[in-house]
């Protein structure tokens, strides 16, 4: 089994690395691939991290000034890893700039600098360089009572409604991708959780549970994601084991 973890330099690789451990990833399990490194043929999940902004470019627009900045390396890592998951039927988990990520991958948009575009007086960014706590309590998340409980995290999801999160962006979806159905909001509307209706397992949530996962609501959604993965492994286990025909 092989869970693929996709970052950068610039990000705090520990914090999804222990996430992923404490909710029984075994370290021989966990592969780090960033920018440059040869990519991984096969695994059995992807967890896309926090990061820059995704170029706007990927979904039809020019800057809205001086605040988005790309990593162009980073974004052609996650959106060809996130093409290879769709291929292998492999689960994926997107955290901040990986649920960014997927809903552009999908075709949706995203609002480019949230205090710009959309000021609705809550407070979304609350970075680390400016002296708060990774675990910041930000704002309140609100969990749609209407979406099915067999989408992807939905049930996981279910413990958090009401409980504050941590919050690092100043981007969020704005068209939300065809296919994708919301499971969370913020307190102003804005998507903070989402999953794949129909396919294989994929979800993603606009925080950063893994600095939250000492509270048990925080580490369900990195032990949905494993279990997926767990089943996709097995599932390929059974395969390759099948015996050749006479």
């Amino acid at each position: 089994m092989k869970i693929i973890l996709a970052i950068d330099p610039a990000q705090p690789h520990a914090g999804y690395r222990d996430a992923l451990i404490a909710a029984g990833t075994l370290p021989g399990e966990l592969e780090i691939v960033q920018p440059g490194d040869a990519l991984p043929e096969e695994f059995d999940g992807l967890l896309l991290s926090g990061g820059a902004d995704v170029d706007p470019s990927r979904y039809g627009e020019a800057p809205v000034n001086g605040s988005v900045h790309v990593d162009t390396g980073r974004d052609e890592l996650d959106f060809e890893l996130l093409r290879r998951a769709d291929r292998l039927e492999a689960p994926v988990f997107g955290i901040c700039r990986g649920l960014q990520v997927v809903n552009v991958a999908l075709g949706g948009t995203l609002w480019q600098d949230l205090p710009a575009q959309r000021p609705r007086g809550v407070e979304h960014s609350f970075p680390s360089r400016e002296g708060h706590d990774r675990a910041h309590p930000a704002h309140e998340v609100r969990v749609s009572s209407s979406a099915p409980r067999a989408l992807p995290l939905a049930a996981a999801l279910a413990a958090t409604d009401g409980a504050f999160v941590n919050s690092r962006h100043h981007q969020a979806v704005k068209d939300l991708a065809p296919g994708l159905v919301a499971l969370a909001a913020s307190p102003d509307d804005l998507v903070e959780a989402f999953a794949r209706e129909g396919g294989p397992y994929l979800a993603a949530v606009q925080w950063h549970p893994e600095n939250l996962v000492d509270r048990p609501d925080q580490k369900a959604l990195f032990v949905d994601f494993l279990a997926a993965a767990r089943r996709r492994a097995a599932r390929n286990d059974r395969h390759d084991q099948k015996p050749e025909p006479a």
